[in-house]
């Protein structure tokens, strides 16, 4: 998604919209930052923290208020789980339209393609339509050259026709 391609219709730029809206790059942050390593870690020291914190083991700094079955841990992931479904989803979404928007540039250029092959095809025909004009200039050409010849004057000033010199 680094090379932004430029919208040539309204189907593309309405798609290049929802592509770079802040909404949307946003919730592909979150979901890269959900689907790495580091999420994980900061979630492991977390839950350690909380189960340990919430039974009472950091008295008196920290009084115990989430014992066993922790249930205000419980709701806090499970919201999260909510938010991070609904992010994914959202990143999945702006995926397709990345895909779509792709589709419709490539058929484009491919109708851009076909036109220029289209007009490369018209002008090679043109040229060689040209090139069997010349053809036939040339031609016609060197029988007038080859009847003039045949019709040449001899050392006196008189026309000889070869055909019947020949006979």
């Amino acid at each position: 998604m680094n090379n932004k391609p430029t919208a040539k219709t309204k189907e593309e730029a309405q798609l290049l919209r929802k592509l770079h809206s802040a909404e949307a790059k946003i919730a592909e942050m979150i979901t890269d930052f959900s689907g790495s390593m580091t999420f994980i870690y900061v979630h492991t020291v977390w839950f350690v923290f909380w189960i340990l914190a919430g039974n009472g083991y950091f008295k008196p700094f920290i009084p115990a208020f989430d014992p066993f079955p922790y249930g205000l841990l419980t709701m806090i992931v499970s919201l999260e789980a909510i938010y991070l479904a609904t992010f994914i989803m959202i990143t999945q979404n702006r995926m397709e339209i990345a895909e779509e928007l792709e589709d419709i540039v490539e058929e484009r250029e491919q109708k851009e393609i076909e036109k220029e092959q289209e007009e490369f095809e018209e002008e090679v025909e043109d040229i060689q339509q040209d090139l069997d004009d010349i053809k036939s200039a040339l031609l016609l050409i060197q029988q007038k050259v080859a009847s003039v010849e045949k019709l040449k004057p001899n050392g006196n000033g008189k026309k000889i026709d070869e055909d019947a010199t020949e006979k």
